[in-house]
């Protein structure tokens, strides 16, 4: 008999590219999953999956009205299902969803944090706000699994729950699709062609939302003045944009810059392991992150880093192994670092390797996988 398992999440594109292979091995293992979020375009493609997707508008940012509809929504289908595990992620489903749960009654919730939303460089008020937020949701988890090390310090240190409650997830990705090897000259040179990049030219890659968080205004001020000294230097941007955040930034903010004619936009793709395979250089110059994802893939196919010394940034790179890191919001220093490599093949080839090492030793999604599903088999146990 089938166990039946909500995953929530705000969005389908988190699904889709985050959750998939947790969601395959949940059903590999007996349960029925269901999903909450948005509706969005990856509905019926995740229904393809098995996955029996109920449609819940959840913004991403505080809208009281919006947040009560969509808490009571939650509560209404859980009750209705009578589910056996709840799963969140991301930080407003985590109080939502985890909030709805505890009402309904669920016997298991469980909780990944992705990372905290507040950090140290955030308005006092703003910064308590969102730890109360999380102390709240964590009252309601039987379980927290936490992607970051540095986020279990946190959570204890700040007592938004107790040691017990909380372990380390880690974060992976798939080893076999990120694969350097996969790709020989020949698919370079042509991919770079498909993309509109020139095949002897030095390729710099960042994915991310296009939002100002992600250090894309340090990153653009940073490639201005690169372009004028190195002229065969170009930007891959691949990424959603973010109209309702008011930290928005579009391909108009390019121009503003001066660098149009040296960037390339892809905008969201499915693709992105042939497009790092494209790279020589990976940034991620974020102000805050988790445990990124992208920064994975781009070790994971051999590329050196150039990221953020933050939460998140430092569990992926080693600094001076396989990847340099640089001062938050600091556009010179991370200028002259993406200098430093762009001059030196030897040193990019040597991160590079590096990365690689640390991916297959570290980054492996199977060994994510298998602590989820282990998770939702000792919680229901401990319940019986």
């Amino acid at each position: 008999m089938n166990k039946d398992l909500i995953v929530i999440s705000a969005i389908d594109i988190t699904f889709k590219i985050l959750l998939l292979a947790q969601i395959k091995a949940a059903q590999e293992a007996g349960y029925k999953v269901h999903g909450i979020c948005s509706e969005g375009p990856n509905f019926d493609f995740l229904k393809k999956e098995g996955i029996q997707m109920f449609p819940v508008k959840i913004k991403r940012s505080i809208s009281p009205f919006s947040d009560i509809k969509a808490l009571w929504q939650i509560y209404r289908y859980l009750k209705k299902e009578k589910i056996e595990i709840v799963h969140t992620h991301t930080p407003k489903c985590s109080l939502l969803g985890q909030l709805a749960a505890k009402m309904a009654g669920v016997p298991v919730i469980i909780n990944t944090v992705h990372g905290f939303y507040f950090h140290d460089n955030m308005k006092p008020f703003a910064k308590w706000f969102y730890v109360m937020m999380e102390r709240i949701a964590a009252k309601c988890s039987t379980m927290i699994l936490s992607q970051n090390p540095e986020d279990i310090e946190t959570a204890i240190k700040l007592k938004i729950c107790k040691p017990d409650k909380i372990k380390f997830l880690g974060n992976g990705v798939n080893l076999e699709k990120f694969n350097p090897h996969r790709f020989g000259n020949n698919f370079k040179i042509q991919k770079r062609q498909e993309i509109g990049v020139p095949k002897d030219s030095i390729v710099i890659g960042i994915i991310g939302r296009l939002v100002k968080e992600k250090g894309f205004l340090e990153l653009f001020e940073a490639f201005k003045v690169i372009v004028n000294e190195y002229k065969n230097v170009w930007l891959i941007i691949i990424g959603p944009q973010e109209p309702e955040k008011v930290d928005r930034i579009s391909m108009d903010t390019v121009k503003q810059y001066g660098i149009e004619n040296r960037t390339v936009y892809l905008g969201e793709r499915d693709d992105i392991s042939e497009i790092l395979a494209c790279c020589d250089i990976y940034t991620l110059p974020s102000w805050r992150e988790g445990f990124p994802r992208s920064a994975i893939e781009a070790a994971a196919m051999g590329l050196p880093i150039v990221t953020t010394d933050i939460r998140g940034g430092r569990q992926v790179v080693e600094n001076n192994k396989n990847g340099l890191l640089v001062e938050l919001k600091n556009a010179n220093e991370l200028k002259k670092t993406l200098i430093k490599l762009i001059k030196n093949q030897n040193l990019r080839t040597q991160m590079g390797k590096a990365g690689l090492e640390k991916a297959q030793k570290e980054f492996d999604e199977n060994k994510v996988c298998e602590i989820v599903v282990n998770t939702y088999k000792n919680c229901l146990a401990a319940i019986k």
